[in-house]
């Protein structure tokens, strides 16, 4: 009889154990425009062991990537693994362990061994939302919720509201949460009241636990709430209103006309206006003057591609960018941030409107308006005209036969065309057919490099231009013939060269050339990011890409030459990809003057505009100081030590301070 009882208890025991261990697999759904691409999967293997899948397809690209993790006691990781590949397809093998003392961490980007006092939390480079999940539950158990990450960094966490979300007849209560200290600004996620991962929210897609997803828009809508708090509170700290006449004294001036320095004179504004330069400022009496100190005047910057965010405005203005064309987003997303920009609740640039527009297919766009007929695009075009958009930037899946009736209906609304080159179609042909304006350096080379069966909409589009734009001759008779067709019927080219010139020679390990000059001014956990490629750079390949790179530069400085004009544009980090942007035309053999001008008033004349881009009295003042001369060194662009707009003025300095980002210029007291 004991020993009954004993096996009794004992297998009541086993059961107890078992079921405090037992497997639990949890699915999540990547969602794009309420249609599901994508996926997660954790299975919580037992009390400190999990694994989680997490990939999706976006146009044909898209992550893989498996993750495990190993916890000790404290929620701390002890070991971790990585593997797959990222958006455009590196390889993805990260390993970290921590044992007695010795934190060691090693990818294709780092390999590191650190002796630690204690074992802070690693931070995995390529990791799924599961380690944010772990992340977020170990800082909670924290006091004063901080805590210091491996490699480097501290995380802190602020629940910011809860919000009750259903699906049929269940309901559960969740919190937004903003995770600090992992980029410059905060990172927005929802979790449970057990601190379980619930779902990410992004105008382009989101992640939500497996039949939730319906929640998302709501879900961004608090989300987009807690953000504009965030920078109204930032704005309020920096921004100074100008009132009555503001006299800057002791600048040279480059105006955007001449290509040359206008020494040792000064400029009035008064209610967002440039009032009088030179001499004549001395008939006015000014409310306020600032001594610019010998620093260098000129225009606001112009970024002529971007896909605008709330957290895309303060990054802009402290890099000397006051204007930028949206070419695609979501509608009701934009409409926001350009309200909060303009209204100055928000620090941000002016924003100038593209709409996206592509063929419903496998391969369509994340945001804008798709068609499944020709006259439903024509309808997406009368929508966009009706809301005030200035183009239509059209997209890789658009139906070749569909080019020319929408450029022609695009025509008479009065607004612009281009985009990229619809798949199965030549750039040439899309120029016949009505084309305003080519997104991107690599669609031009496209035309030479792509048969009438390659399916661009795929990552082809640049991988065939990796693998073989070094070996193109620029000087042959289709190029010069398409170049002179570009010139004659006034194609605008803008080449967003930094990203694909990035992605051609960034190798894993090794910092992103696009930010390469500014990293050291960026946070740690920032800096981490720079060390990942985005295509799979291998000695096999090495020479060809940064031949191929090269070719990008040669052929923006064709251009140029050939009279196409050109507009600056990045696609890329707010900001600071604009002045990279800038020294690669300077580096592709453009006049340094000519590469100001492309950003300042060539681009306000492309996008309609004759009052702005201009240092000239009657003109918008929309203006900068430089802390250096960017005509004798363009990448002295960078050193923005003030910002003028819409009457208002921002220091660069204390704008990047307040995001961990350490300042460009020396401190000035204006």
């Amino acid at each position: 009889m004991i020993i009954k009882n004993l096996l009794v208890a004992l297998a009541i025991t086993s059961a107890i154990i078992s079921s405090a261990f037992a497997k639990q697999v949890t699915h999540y759904d990547w969602i794009v425009k309420g249609k599901k691409t994508g996926y997660q999967i954790v299975t919580h293997i037992n009390e400190y062991q999990y694994k989680s899948k997490f990939e999706f397809n976006d146009r044909g690209r898209g992550p893989k990537i498996t993750e495990t993790i190993k916890l000790d006691r404290n929620g701390n990781i002890i070991e971790q693994k990585v593997s797959g590949h990222t958006y455009l397809g590196a390889k993805v093998d990260e390993n970290y362990n921590f044992k007695d003392g010795i934190a060691h961490w090693q990818s294709t980007q780092e390999n590191e061994s650190r002796k630690v006092e204690k074992n802070n939390f690693y931070y995995s480079a390529d990791g799924t939302f599961l380690g944010l999940e772990l992340m977020v539950r170990a800082i909670d158990k924290q006091e004063n919720k901080s805590l210091a990450l491996l490699p480097s960094g501290t995380a802190t966490i602020q629940k910011l509201m809860d919000t009750r979300v259903t699906k049929g007849t269940e309901s559960k209560d969740v919190t937004l949460i903003a995770i600090n200290g992992l980029d410059f600004t905060p990172f927005y996620a929802w979790f449970d009241k057990d601190l379980n991962f619930f779902a990410y929210a992004s105008a382009w897609g989101g992640l939500a636990l497996q039949g939730w997803g319906d929640n998302l828009t709501h879900l961004l809508e608090l989300e987009d709430t807690a953000t504009i708090q965030y920078y109204q509170n930032l704005a309020i700290r920096h921004t100074e209103q100008l009132t009555g006449i503001t006299l800057f004294t002791n600048i040279n001036i480059f105006n955007a006309v001449n290509d040359h320095l206008l020494s040792n004179t000064q400029v009035a504004v008064q209610n967002g206006k440039i009032l009088a330069i030179g001499e004549s400022t001395n008939e006015f009496k000014p409310t306020k003057t600032i001594d610019g100190q010998g620093l260098t005047m000129m225009p606001g910057l112009w970024d002529m591609h971007s896909h605008m965010s709330l957290n895309s405005g303060l990054l802009n203005v402290a890099n000397g960018v006051t204007s930028v064309r949206d070419l695609g987003n979501d509608h009701d997303q934009l409409m926001k941030v350009i309200k909060v920009f303009d209204s100055g609740e928000a620090i941000g640039p002016s924003i100038y409107k593209g709409g996206m527009l592509d063929k419903k297919t496998d391969y369509s766009i994340p945001v804008g308006k798709t068609a499944s007929t020709l006259d439903e695009a024509l309808e997406h075009v009368d929508w966009y005209s009706e809301r005030g958009y200035q183009q239509i930037k059209v997209y890789s899946s658009i139906d070749p036969e569909w080019v020319k009736p929408i450029a022609e209906h695009v025509h008479k609304r009065n607004m612009r065309v281009g985009g990229h080159i619809p798949s199965f179609m030549s750039a040439e042909q899309a120029v016949m057919a009505g084309f305003d304006e080519i997104q991107h350096i690599n669609m031009v080379f496209l035309n030479f490099l792509a048969s009438d069966k390659d399916d661009t909409r795929t990552p082809l589009r640049y991988m065939l231009v990796a693998e073989k734009a070094g070996d193109l001759d620029l000087n042959s008779k289709p190029v010069e013939d398409f170049t002179a067709l570009l010139k004659e019927k006034d194609v605008v080219v803008d080449p967003t060269v930094t990203i694909l010139h990035s992605m051609f020679t960034n190798k894993a390990g090794e910092i992103d050339p696009s930010y390469a000059a500014v990293a050291e001014h960026f946070p740690a956990s920032k800096v981490r990011e720079l060390l990942r490629p985005g295509i799979d750079i291998t000695e096999d390949n090495e020479q060809q890409y940064e031949r191929s790179a090269q070719a990008l530069l040669d052929m923006v400085e064709k251009l140029h030459l050939a009279g196409v004009r050109l507009v600056a544009g990045t696609d890329a980090m707010a900001g600071f990809a604009l002045h990279r942007e800038l020294e690669l035309y300077v580096k592709a053999g453009i006049p340094t003057g000519e590469v100001l001008k492309i950003a300042t008033v060539n681009a306000a004349r492309i996008a309609g505009r004759e009052d702005i881009g201009t240092i000239e009295e009657g003109k918008i003042a929309d203006l900068i100081l430089i802390d250096g001369n960017p005509l004798e060194n363009i990448s002295e662009i960078r050193k923005v030590a003030l910002v003028v707009k819409d009457g208002r003025m921002f220091r660069p300095n204390e704008m990047f301070k307040s995001i961990g980002v350490k300042p460009f210029t020396t401190a000035y007291s204006f």
